[in-house]
């Protein structure tokens, strides 16, 4: 006898657990079954804009992790922050990937591409800040790596890539795994300190969102450190390409001169939280001239971009308190109000 992840026993033959239905033989690997929803999506989409009523971010977000979770319950838990529609519209998810108490955090925003395949870059949800820069803000406070994960139903040559994921050991790869693809957030970051947000640019900077969890191996399950090197290349190469031609990139002086040091204006605070920055924290660069509010806003931003760095550099650590909590079970608030909940992967054995 065995014990289904409802807690019940099974029948060591038995396929689904007569107490709650789920699959108790959980087969493919993590990377696979991301590769699978990326097709399905692709294929979703591209059927929904032909007959005019595309589905929301929301909803391709949803059935993906229903899917995950149905497939992958033994590793995956999804621990919802609230049930509110207009709450979860536009809002991020967590993705905390652990091994033990071990572990990193991505906070994801979707999106889904529109008819001509590009994406909806400006959206303002407060009517003030960018989408963009609210997800890099909530992300740092929370300790995670910022990115987005888009929804797409049409190909495009990776014109600056080509085509370094041409299949793995998990699955070969096919072009409508593009259906789910996974950036940095700085990324989208840069396109926008030009006059027009450039689709193209993201796209060409995305990848398919199962490489993450993919350490090119047959194994089923990756090893942390390797997904972990795998979200911090993403941030690197966007972070060098924030840092790089300022003038051309319409970029500002200050992100150009991004110091390597990794001393960090904020601690973290209760809970494991990092602390958002406030204007004590901030050192102000000699020979400044701007007024006030835009010099703190620099500042700002330098700081951020400072956490930034620190945390595409440093080596995987220990995971916040309120997550280790999330991960035993415990219903936990949310990080901030933008929160749309948790996904917790354990690369690690199951029950660790």
């Amino acid at each position: 006898m065995t014990l289904c992840t409802c807690g019940q026993q099974i029948e060591a033959n038995d396929a689904f657990c007569r107490a709650c239905g789920i699959r108790t033989s959980m087969v493919g690997s993590l990377c696979g079954t991301l590769s699978r929803r990326a097709e399905l999506t692709f294929q979703a989409l591209a059927a929904e804009h032909r007959k005019g009523w595309p589905s929301s971010e929301v909803t391709h977000t949803e059935e993906n992790l229903r899917a995950i979770d149905q497939a992958h319950g033994d590793r995956v838990a999804i621990r919802p922050f609230t049930s509110d529609e207009e709450r979860l519209n536009g809002a991020d998810w967590e993705w905390w990937f652990h091994s033990g108490e071990m572990g990193f955090g991505m906070r994801v925003q979707a999106k889904r591409a529109n008819r001509s395949g590009g994406y909806d870059l400006r959206y303002r949800p407060d009517g003030e800040k960018y989408q963009n820069d609210l997800l890099i803000e909530d992300a740092v406070a929370a300790g995670c790596l910022p990115a987005y994960v888009f929804y797409n139903h049409l190909n495009w040559v990776q014109l600056r890539h080509g085509k370094p994921w041409v299949g793995c050991e998990h699955r070969p790869f096919t072009e409508g795994q593009l259906g789910c693809t996974i950036a940095s957030a700085l990324v989208v970051k840069r396109t926008l300190l030009g006059a027009r947000a450039s689709s193209r640019y993201v796209k060409d900077r995305s990848r398919p969102w199962n490489r993450i969890l993919c350490d090119g191996s047959a194994s089923e399950v990756p090893r942390l450190d390797t997904s972990f090197m795998r979200a911090q290349l993403l941030h690197r190469a966007a972070l060098a390409e924030l840092e790089k031609d300022p003038a051309r990139a319409g970029t500002s002086p200050s992100i150009a001169r991004l110091p390597t040091r990794s001393a960090l204006p904020g601690e973290p605070g209760p809970e494991g939280r990092r602390q958002r920055i406030s204007k004590d924290d901030l050192r102000r660069d000699d020979g400044e001239t701007s007024t006030p509010d835009a010099a703190t806003s620099s500042q700002a931003e330098r700081a951020l971009n400072r956490q930034l760095r620190e945390m595409a550099e440093r080596p995987v650590g220990r995971l916040p308190k309120r997550v280790r909590a999330m991960v035993r079970g415990a219903e936990m608030p949310p990080p901030d109000d933008r929160a749309a909940g948790a996904i917790l992967v354990n690369l690690g054995p199951v029950g660790d």
